[in-house]
């Protein structure tokens, strides 16, 4: 068996905007056998490990470096699964209902990699059964969430605001889990640990060190003979072979200054947590290695480490908890990130289901899992999902990836932390049944996943015919998506990092579960499918938000929280992030790419947000101008020419691009372009008709960009037909800004009245100080009026426009502006610094005589000098060649001038 490496260059990979595509690397390799032909596969290599032996993935999966080959991982792979195996299954299509009137909307569906037409399960084609993953809750949301969940609700609100679609939307809580349990027993612990311990004693400094080396040993996993201590950590680890390059990074980011920049070095997953360890270990190490502060630093310090150890400890000693520590975790965590997803302007779910509320369900629903031969028990109460059984069953399983099946390292992260069975037969939970045999001793493959797991000491758990225990991660949404929506569902949604093994086991058990009770619906007896039952129609996977190549994450410590991307700072400036902002960074980035943090999808968003902010300023400034007119009977021309008839083209052919776009797989970044351009040119119609432009044209683009950005979620105050431009970001009350408006309008219009009579006389007049009064104006306009959120834009010949804009945009600007004329006049006052010192250096040349030039001690080449001081001989005797005589006299003349210059200078200088 031979392998050939062939790695052409593809552009591809995650959606950086404001940045150039990274390289995505394929690798090709040939498999030669002498038992069959070459088989030509593709790999793809992705930032989380997954396997390489794949069918593209989306882009959003790309990892942008080079990864190592190991050609027998590839043998291992082929020789354990068929190919046939390893491609996805057909899909049965829905059939639209003869009566059902559908938009053209194709959807890019995870079940068949392309993209397809929507056709929902309602007869009339009017209701959509949505199920969406929800939160994990057992800490903050962050940036990630942000990005799964606003995504999510871009999807729904263009179903439900545009395409006119009845969404019944179902998200669960997940709030029984192993990632909950150890949550709120590590907080439990430490809390009552640092409560019996409120002082830094020589007994707590022991017991932290014991932590940290037990963080050590599960971290970082030392082979050293001679343990590794938090004195010795820094030498150890900068000099480890597999581990000094990232302590590189982590040294060098600890010594940035602030505000300098540092070259983000991508990291892989491995790497990325193997950097949080290492910080973790060395921040801690820093505070065991000295007299500690006080109690609140050095419980600050060590609270990544000290609390595992402690939980260790506990479950050692058999320890047992109430539930309610687990309720009160998950209770707080919800709450939190229902308040985020208010923030973030997330419609709230149809119906919210939360794991702890369906447990019988749950329950029942996983024992006629076993009842059909497709589960069964093991002797220490627990209970799996037979694969083997499903597929003999003429199913297939892992529909959404089955390149994935059988990866060890992907399915144990499914099955969670607290998964693994007791050994030890003294730690059986006893049951009735625990002797029958029934039950199987151990998974009958690596690849089956818990149904029903049994509940060690220190977990929660609940009754059921297999021994007290709880939910499985993955039979959770299969329950709580049936119980509610049934047994067809149209649209299933979450991460793209759950598709496997998530939710390839959510299709299975629920296939495995509703089999057979669809007996005269098309689905099951069709030959388009496999001709079993389909669960789910189309399956949406949200694109990652990624931070230096690795997917932000709880677990890797490397996430922002939503609320600190929202929180002001501390003099209350606008933050970097606002619900607005991130909403038009998603909406630019598309739905199932990726999205790598940078300061490219910091300015590009804000670009965008600021011209569409901008636009409906003016216009909205102009309806109110030209209704004071009104109001006053003036004349307000309605005038339509050529360039009217072409602004409106413009509008009708925005619109069907829109439509266009939006049809084809909720094309967001497209859409979003073709507003802006819709924009531009709105611009450059008001500039080439200054004074003549036409009102009502504007005010139809204005409104039904309104419209656009209303459904895709950027407003959160309520829409009505006629509105024109989006709430204030910076302001929490819906009602604040139409409010600001009604109330202060009338007086700004005086204010700006009397600011106009003033400019007027100080131009007109003579007799009055213009200067003194022109400066009053610009006063009123550049620095009072500013802090108010109130812009006046001088128009020649015309009034000021008036307009009412956030005053941290208007101060923001005009710091801008200051800092520009401070540069400007910082590069002239260099500028002419230098220009005196380079005329300073070339007067101080022209200090020596022209008459002295060449005369010692000035130059010792010649011994005679006519009376001028022009050499005649050299300073052996001979006499200056003619040639030479002819340049000197040039240097001279030179000097001359130079001379005469000084003198001149000198002069001046004396006289003053």
């Amino acid at each position: 068996m031979t392998f050939c490496r062939n790695i052409p260059l593809l552009r591809a990979g995650p959606v950086i905007l404001g940045q150039p595509s990274r390289v995505k690397v394929r690798v090709s390799l040939t498999l030669h056998s002498t038992a069959s032909p070459p088989v030509r596969h593709l790999a793809t290599f992705s930032a989380s490990g997954r396997s390489p032996y794949s069918t593209p993935p989306s882009p959003s999966r790309v990892f942008s470096r080079p990864v190592p080959i190991n050609p027998s991982f590839f043998v291992r792979k082929m020789t354990s699964t068929s190919t046939a195996s390893r491609r996805q299954p057909p899909w049965t299509k829905p059939t639209p209902a003869d009566s059902a009137t559908l938009p053209k909307l194709k959807i890019y569906n995870s079940l068949t990699r392309n993209k397809v037409p929507f056709v929902p399960l309602d007869p009339e084609g009017r209701k959509v059964t949505w199920y969406c993953c929800g939160p994990t809750v057992y800490d903050a949301g962050h940036l990630g969430h942000a990005r799964n969940y606003v995504t999510t609700d871009i999807l729904r609100r263009i179903m439900r605001d545009y395409f006119g679609f009845d969404v019944v939307f179902v998200q669960n809580v997940t709030d029984v889990d192993d990632k909950i349990i150890l949550r709120a027993r590590e907080n439990y612990l430490f809390s009552e640990y640092c409560s019996r311990n409120p002082e830094i004693t020589s007994e707590v400094r022991e017991t932290a060190l014991r932590a940290w080396a037990f963080y050590l040993n599960q971290s970082l996993k030392p082979e050293d003979i001679e343990p590794v201590t938090p004195e010795l950590f820094t030498v150890w680890v900068s000099s480890h072979a597999n581990l000094s390059h990232i302590y590189a990074i982590v040294d060098k980011e600890s010594k940035r200054k602030p505000g300098e920049e540092v070259e983000e070095i991508p990291l892989n997953e491995k790497d990325t947590k193997l950097k949080m360890h290492i910080k973790t270990l060395l921040s801690s190490a820093a505070v065991l290695a000295k007299a500690p502060e006080s109690a609140e630093a050095f419980y600050g310090a060590v609270s990544s480490i000290l609390p595992k150890y402690l939980d260790s400890t506990a479950q050692k000693e058999g320890r047992s908890y109430g539930m309610e520590i687990f309720s009160k975790l998950s209770t707080y965590w919800e709450n939190h990130f229902n308040e985020d997803m208010r923030k973030l302007n997330v419609l709230p779910p149809t119906i919210i289901t939360r794991v702890s509320e369906f447990i019988p369900e749950n329950v029942a629903f996983v024992q006629r899992l076993v009842e059909k031969g497709l589960a069964y028990p093991t002797q220490n109460g627990s209970v799996y999902f037979d694969i083997q059984a499903y597929e003999a069953a003429g199913h297939h399983y892992a529909k959404l990836e089955p390149w994935n099946k059988g990866d060890a390292a992907l399915i144990a992260d499914g099955e969670g932390s607290l998964s693994a069975a007791p050994t030890d037969p003294a730690t059986v939970p006893e049951t009735p049944l625990t002797n029958s045999n029934v039950f199987a001793k151990e998974k009958k493959s690596a690849s089956d996943f818990a149904l029903w797991k049994c509940s060690k000491q220190g977990e929660p758990s609940w009754p059921s015919p297999w021994g007290p225990g709880r939910p499985g991660w993955h039979i959770e949404c299969s329950v709580m998506a049936s119980h509610v929506l049934g047994g067809k569902i149209d649209i299933h949604s979450g991460g793209v990092d759950l598709a496997f093994p998530h939710h390839d086991n959510e299709i299975a058990q629920s296939e495995a579960y509703w089999e057979g009770d669809f007996k005269d619906n098309n689905c099951c007896g069709s030959t388009e499918g496999d001709g079993k039952h389909q669960w789910i129609n189309y399956f949406l996977h949200m694109g990652h938000l990624s931070i230096q190549g690795s997917k932000m994450s709880k677990s890797l410590k490397n996430f922002v929280s939503i609320r600190e991307a929202l929180a002001r700072g501390p003099k209350g400036e606008v933050p970097a992030w606002t619900a607005r902002g991130l909403r038009v960074v998603f909406l630019m980035g598309g739905w199932k790419e990726g999205i790598e943090v940078g300061m490219g999808v910091l300015v590009e968003a804000r670009s965008w947000e600021e011209s569409i902010g901008k636009f409906f300023t003016v216009v909205k400034a102009l309806v109110a101008e030209e209704a004071e007119k009104e109001k006053n009977g003036e004349f307000v021309p309605m005038k339509f020419t050529a360039a009217e008839a072409q602004i409106y083209k413009d509008l009708d052919h925005a619109r069907s691009a829109v439509h266009a776009a939006l049809c084809d797989n909720f094309n967001t970044p497209l859409a979003m372009n073709v507003i802006a351009e819709l924009v531009t040119k709105a611009n450059v119609y008001m500039l080439n008709n200054r004074n003549t432009f036409s009102l009502p044209a504007l005010k139809e683009i204005a409104r039904w960009i309104t419209r656009m950005v209303n459904i895709f979620g950027l407003d959160p105050a309520p829409y009505a037909g006629d509105k024109i431009g989006w709430r204030d970001a910076t302001v929490d009350d819906a009602q604040g800004t139409a409010n600001k408006e009604e109330i202060l309008m009338p007086y700004l219009r005086v204010l700006s009245s009397f600011r106009d009579k003033i400019r007027a006389l100080a131009i007109s007049s003579e007799e009055v100080p213009s200067t003194d009064l022109l400066i009053a104006c610009d006063v009123l306009r550049n620095d009072e009026l500013p802090p108010l959120g109130v812009s006046l834009d001088d128009r020649e010949g015309e009034k000021a426009l008036v307009k009412l804009v956030p005053a941290e945009e208007l101060l923001a600007q005009k710091a801008e502006k200051e800092r520009k004329a401070a540069e400007k006049e910082r590069r002239r006052l260099e500028l002419k610094a230098e220009r005196e010192e380079a005329e300073r250096r070339k007067l101080e040349a022209g200090e020596l005589s022209h008459l002295e030039m060449f005369r010692p001690p000035h130059c010792d080449e010649y011994s005679e000098w006519d009376d001028d001081g022009i050499p005649t001989k050299m300073k052996e005797g001979e006499e200056v060649t003619k040639s030479r005589i002819k340049k000197l006299k040039k240097e001279w003349e030179k000097q001359k001038k130079l001379h005469d210059a000084y003198i001149a200078w000198r002069s001046a200088q004396e006289a003053n």
